[in-house]
């Protein structure tokens, strides 16, 4: 089982709270007169259901009450987890650094469906990815986690991956205007089927790497020799 799999259990939680979060600023928006199609609203509640999970795996998830040195929780070394897992690669280290690449990989396609400003110029998004798991890695230290720059590589590369599906979903349903119901308040009924399928590839693509990845008996990236 992948690290990513175990955490999945946490979903059904994160769904329920991120819809009595976000059930007012509907209503507000509604109020204020603003009539969001479906899948807007839709792609609004993911981010904030993502970033409730992302809170609870980053800061509680797999926690253990064994104390850990200083040179245990603080890996300022970059590559460092890469050559551990060259080098004593048992499955666990390979499936942990393919999680933190797919674990920023739904931020880096939500953001630009939310945000306008991030639509133009990708290099937005991954800097947010980037400054983000800078802040998650730094609070770790400082309440007896590991701070590893491996980590913050992987989950900025993870952002980088998730930019670069928005981007080919966008351009890949341009014909047919998919991302109009999450950019504009209007759009047909082709552009909701398309945007659903976009919102698909953002969020399946991370979990269907993982598994792939854990399946096979070297991973995705074998060592020769």
């Amino acid at each position: 089982m992948t690290y990513l799999q175990t955490a999945l259990a946490f979903l059904p939680f994160s769904a329920i709270a991120a819809a009595i979060l976000y059930l007012p600023l509907a209503i507000l928006l509604h109020v204020k007169r603003k009539p969001y199609p479906f899948i807007r609203h839709f792609v609004n509640y993911l981010l904030i259901g993502y970033l409730i999970a992302l809170i609870y795996v980053t800061f509680f998830w797999a926690s253990t009450d064994i104390p850990l040195t200083l040179d245990e929780r603080l890996h300022l070394l970059p590559g460092d987890s890469f050559l551990y897992a060259l080098q004593w690669d048992d499955g666990l280290w390979s499936s942990q650094i393919m999680w933190n690449v797919c674990l920023f990989m739904p931020l880096g396609g939500l953001l630009p469906c939310v945000f306008s400003p991030l639509r133009k110029g990708a290099w937005k998004t991954v800097l947010i990815c980037f400054l983000l798991s800078l802040c998650i890695e730094f609070l770790q230290f400082f309440i007896g986690r590991v701070a590893d720059m491996d980590d913050l590589i992987c989950n900025t590369l993870g952002g980088v991956f998730g930019r670069a599906l928005y981007t080919a979903a966008a351009w890949a349903f341009k014909k047919v205007k998919a991302f109009d119901p999450i950019l504009t308040d209007h759009a047909k009924t082709p552009g909701h089927v398309a945007a659903l399928i976009a919102m698909m590839l953002i969020l399946i693509v991370p979990t269907a790497v993982d598994l792939v990845n854990a399946a096979l008996p070297y991973g995705l990236f074998p060592i020769a020799g």
